[in-house]
């Protein structure tokens, strides 16, 4: 198997390779090659695999590279991991032979979906999970389940909701939604308010109805990585706007602006992923250069419920309602399946995404709006926001403590205001990639700062979620994490150099905690 995979020309420069307009990334470029072995009967069936840290060293890649070579293989079909441990090339059915031969679908697909397989990983590792802090999906076992089961319970006896509905969603629901963007200073009416299946549909509407391939969006580095995953899908072309304390730098957003943009997409509230809440003039000055540009501002506002501390300065739609173009969700803040969003703005616009959805899905499902609504209106929401928050606070407090005392010094992480999120910077030369795959081996989930880079660009960056783990769960989690940057921390000075007393010396200062 070494032997066959010494075939792959690899240049890797530590880390996984950025994935760049028109290129195919390196861990699909070995997937590739031992596909087109196994098909040329290179590799036979049952042929063990060696371990993913021999192939890396024979091939001069990161471990990461490899895993997620491995991923692909797997969620393919032509490797399977065998119970008592080891990863081999998987056997064929031993079902009779199909006459004619299958469609090869990995040639005949789109270009859209060709991009999207690309870019997206899966996972599929068989390690077991100690701990996620990963996901922004809630622990199920904090969904008010029951009392949901009694507003859907209620809500089925009327058969006109199982019926085909509005495509722009259920009028009381829209009423409740407008009510409550009112208390945050954004006025709009129910007719300028499309209900889609969660605030992701919403950007794919709006990036459907306004970019064609090679259009520019102004996108903030770091940002959401569904996003930047939907806009490169959409062969958009990304204006990347780094952030400072208060929000967009806005010289900048500035320039990005003379681009002529079809929009910027930004997060105000606990931005994903950073959690940062942008300063009151910051968003004043963003509002104001995107309106003198002429160009539109999507702002999305999934995770705005989730303020602990501090006050939530008003939104973008509050200060351009003609403007700004605003997703919200229920979500994060509720539970995911539920798949319940919202896009508020100009109204012109607003009937024109319904058509768009319309050609797509006809409608969403009215009983669970209806459900949804009595959920708002009886305060069912605001009783569980409530238990929410206080699970976040003192979820963020555990957190920003353990990194603040065991990550390696000249760590930066501000504690945030709400949301899920923390954003972790270590010190240079330390892969997020690198830490993220190490602790997935000891089963604890992280998320890669080069996720959310729309170059994708390796760094020292990492994205820790609270969502999903108790105090004691995340704490044990982040002592862990905590030792691999300081093991990758060393591996680092050493790199940089023989190991003078002078050298030593620093290096222990750099991971003393």
């Amino acid at each position: 198997m070494a032997e066959v995979l010494e075939r792959v020309e690899t240049k890797e420069g530590g880390a996984s390779e950025p994935l760049s307009p028109g290129r195919i990334p390196l861990y699909r470029t070995i997937a590739d090659s031992v596909i087109r072995d196994i098909r040329k009967g290179r590799l036979s069936e049952g042929e063990r695999i060696p371990p993913s840290r021999e192939l890396a060293r024979k091939l001069e890649v990161n471990r990461a590279t490899i895993h997620q070579a491995l991923q692909v293989l797997k969620a393919e079909g032509w490797i399977e991991t065998n119970k008592g441990g080891g990863t081999r090339i998987a056997r064929r059915s031993a079902a009779p032979p199909v006459l004619t031969p299958s469609p090869l679908w990995d040639q005949i697909g789109s270009a859209l979906l060709g991009r999207i397989t690309r870019e997206i990983q899966p996972n599929n590792s068989e390690l077991p999970v100690v701990a996620d802090l990963s996901r922004f999906a809630p622990d199920e076992r904090d969904f008010p389940a029951e009392t949901f089961a009694g507003f859907l319970a209620e809500v089925a006896r009327n058969g006109s909701l199982l019926a085909y509905g509005s495509p722009f969603g259920y009028r009381p629901l829209r009423e409740t939604l407008a009510e409550r963007l009112s208390r945050r200073g954004v006025a709009t009416d129910p007719d300028a308010i499309l209900i889609v299946n969660g605030a992701q549909q919403g950007l794919d509407l709006i990036t459907r109805a306004l970019v064609d391939p090679g259009d520019a969006v102004a996108v903030e580095n770091p940002s959401y990585s569904g996003a930047l995953t939907l806009l490169r899908a959409y062969r958009a072309r990304l204006l990347s706007v780094p952030l400072d304390g208060e929000g967009p730098e806005i010289h900048t957003l500035q320039a990005a602006f003379r681009e002529k943009p079809k929009f910027l997409y930004t997060i105000p509230d606990f931005q994903n992923p950073t959690g940062k809440l942008y300063s009151p003039a910051r968003r004043h000055d963003m509002v104001a250069a995107a309106v003198g540009a002429g160009v539109p501002v999507v702002e999305d506002a999934f995770d705005a419920d989730l303020l602990v501390e501090g006050e939530l300065p008003p939104p973008l739609a509050a200060l351009a309602p003609s403007h700004v173009i605003h997703l919200g969700t229920i979500s994060k803040a509720l539970f995911p399946g539920v798949r319940v969003g919202w896009i508020a703005g100009p109204r012109e616009l607003i009937h024109r995404l319904a058509a768009l959805k319309r050609v797509g899905e006809l409608t969403s499902p009215s009983v669970l709006q209806a459900a949804l609504h009595l959920f708002l209106v009886r305060g069912e929401y605001d009783r569980h926001l409530s238990k929410v928050r206080a699970r976040l606070k003192t979820r963020l407090a555990v957190a920003s403590r353990v990194i603040e005392s065991r990550f390696p010094a000249g760590t930066v992480c501000h504690r945030p205001h709400g949301g899920y999120v923390l954003w972790v910077e270590m010190p240079e030369g330390v892969s997020g990639r690198e830490l993220s795959a190490e602790a997935r081996e000891r089963g604890i989930l992280v998320s890669p700062g080069a996720d959310f880079n729309p170059s994708q660009e390796d760094g020292p960056f990492l994205r820790i979620s609270v969502a999903r783990s108790g105090n004691a769960e995340l704490e044990a989690a982040l002592e862990e994490v905590a030792g691999i940057a300081r093991s990758l921390v060393r591996q680092a000075h050493r790199r940089k150099g023989a190991r003078t007393p002078e050298n030593r010396a620093s290096e222990e200062s750099l991971i003393q905690v």
